[in-house]
């Protein structure tokens, strides 16, 4: 087995010619997979691996023809790029060619399949999903569904730098071991650069609605609306206490409630004053309540409360009074 130098060279966990050590091994640095060469005898294998955060960075060598299927489906994002070599990688998401110099992304959830050209050598970071949701919460909104990249990655994209990069830092610690948190670093740098470079489906929120930091205003304004709808609060005023921009709080409002921030306000008073109708004292009026909940305009009023709850102010007073008589207990005279 000759010996290309790889990345990643004093965290060697495997170098072998036989395939069931080289599955074995593999599949705990991966995952459970199937491993089988063209030509056995001309098969061999060396993989690095090293914890960065809680992800894992890893080269790997194949000398000879070789294919990777995997048993079961992955729970965690893989970034490849080929060194030398190359690869033909089948996922859920199609076919992809790559030449040495060339990356992919795999997603979780796809079946796998790679076919591995003789001595392809490669460099790759094995990311777990929550790693990649709590990156998507700092640079965007609340973590993400079952984010999917596209499996192809653009010619001018950055990331591969950054992966490559991870691996010669790494390399450059002279006792193989890296400093306390120097990894995590690495870790967060690479998947943002990720979440920010590579397609994906959820590439637009990182763009759009304020970011994180107007999604969390967003639900901090609610909140203070919620307990007091009514409270003459200017939104620039209400931004001002959030700590952000008008309009990132207006994005995050859009983002988090699909609505705008004042349709929010007016829906809490609609809300309170749904309450009140239907738990009211005889004495009090519609136009009573209304104005109570900050309504200054009855016929606005009406028109809103009928829109949201399918019946008029007046209706649900006068039905709530009617159920109110009915339930009091009757006296019998003696």
């Amino acid at each position: 087995m000759t010996t290309t130098p790889l990345p990643l060279r004093r965290h060697t966990r495997m170098q072998t010619t036989a395939l069931d050590e080289a599955e074995e091994v593999a599949g705990r640095v991966m995952s459970a997979h199937r491993l089988r060469a063209t030509r056995p005898r001309e098969f061999g294998s060396r993989v690095h691996a090293v914890a960065i955060g809680t992800s894992t960075l890893l080269s790997a060598l194949y000398e000879g023809e070789a294919e990777v299927t995997g048993r079961v489906p992955m729970d965690y994002y893989t970034a490849v790029l080929a060194l030398s070599g190359g690869m033909d990688v089948a996922t859920d998401l199609g076919r992809h060619r790559i030449a040495a110099g060339r990356a992919c992304v795999i997603s979780p959830g796809e079946r796998l399949c790679l076919r591995f050209a003789p001595r392809t050598a490669q460099v790759a970071a094995k990311l777990p999903r929550a790693v990649v949701d709590q990156a998507f919460s700092r640079v965007g909104t609340e973590p993400p569904h079952g984010l999917t990249f596209d499996l192809r990655v653009p010619d001018d994209s950055p990331w591969p730098g950054v992966l490559r990069l991870a691996a010669s830092t790494v390399d450059r610690f002279d006792s193989g071991v890296l400093p306390p948190g120097a990894g995590a670093e690495l870790e967060r740098m690479l998947v943002t650069t990720l979440l920010l470079a590579q397609p994906h489906d959820h590439a637009a929120a990182l763009t759009r609605c304020g970011g994180a930091r107007g999604h969390r205003a967003a639900g901090a304004v609610a909140e203070r609306i919620a307990a007091d709808p009514v409270a003459p609060l200017r939104p620039e005023e209400l931004a001002a206490a959030a700590g952000v921009s008008l309009r990132t709080l207006q994005e995050g409002f859009r983002s988090r409630f699909a609505t705008s921030l004042t349709r929010y306000q007016r829906e809490q008073r609609l809300v309170r004053a749904h309450r009140m109708l239907s738990g009211s004292p005889n004495d009090t009026t519609v136009a009573d309540i209304a104005l109570a909940c900050g309504f200054v305009h009855l016929g606005r009023f009406a028109q809103d409360y009928r829109a949201r709850y399918g019946i008029t102010p007046s209706t649900t007073l006068h039905s709530a009074r009617r159920i109110t008589q009915t339930e009091r207990p009757r006296t019998t005279r003696g």
